[in-house]
C-alpha cells in the first residue's frame, strides 16, 4: 500500500503519542522533502521531530513535476502541495491530509484522503485504539481543532461497520 502523508497527521499523532499507528495501519509512509522540513528541519524541539527523522518506516521522496508543485503554492503551503502532487505521481492508495484547501484538491484529483481524525478512527475500528473519545480529546488538549460533527460522523462509521 502507498501512502502519502502531509505534516498534520505526523505532527498530531506524535503529540499524542500514536504516531506508531501509522505504520502499523499502512506500513511505510511516504513525505515528499517540503514535509520532512517542515517537521524535521523547522520544527526542530517540537513534537515529531525525533520521530520522523529517526523512524525507518517514514521515507523521503522527492517529487518530479516542480511546476505543478508551484502551481498548487498559490494556494496550499509548500508542503501541501509537494505531498498532493507526490500522492498523484507515485499512485498513492490514500494522502493522509487535514488541511480544507489541501483535501479539497485532492479530492478534485480523485485521490482518496484520510485525515488524523480519520486514521484514529480506522485504527479504532481495527481494535487499535480502546477509548476513541479518550483519543479525541488528548487531541484536542493537543492543539488539534475537528467539529463535534466530524467527531460524531466517525463514531458513527465504526458503530456502523464493526
Amino acid at each position: 500500500m502507498k501512502v502519502v502523508s502531509n505534516s498534520t497527521p505526523l505532527i498530531a499523532l506524535s503529540r499524542i503519542n500514536e504516531l506508531g499507528l501509522l505504520h502499523t495501519l499502512f506500513g511505510t509512509i511516504i513525505i515528499p522533502a517540503a514535509v520532512y522540513n517542515e517537521v524535521v528541519l523547522e520544527g526542530a524541539g517540537r513534537p515529531g521531530v525525533k520521530e520522523v527523522a529517526n523512524t525507518s518506516w517514514i521515507i523521503k521522496r522527492e517529487v518530479q513535476n516542480l511546476l505543478a508543485v508551484s502551481m498548487l503554492q498559490m494556494d496550499l503551503d509548500r508542503g501541501e502541495a509537494e505531498a498532493v502532487v507526490l500522492a498523484k505521481e507515485l499512485g498513492a492508495d490514500y494522502l493522509l491530509v487535514d488541511e480544507k484547501k489541501a483535501r479539497r484538491v485532492a479530492r478534485s484529483s480523485e485521490m482518496r484522503i484520510m485525515g488524523t481524525v480519520g486514521i484514529l478512527g480506522l485504527a479504532a475500528k481495527k481494535g487499535l485504539i480502546s477509548n476513541l473519545d479518550e483519543t479525541f480529546n488528548k487531541l484536542e488538549e493537543n492543539g488539534f481543532r475537528f467539529t463535534e460533527q466530524v467527531r460524531k460522523k466517525v463514531k458513527e462509521e465504526i458503530d456502523t461497520h464493526s
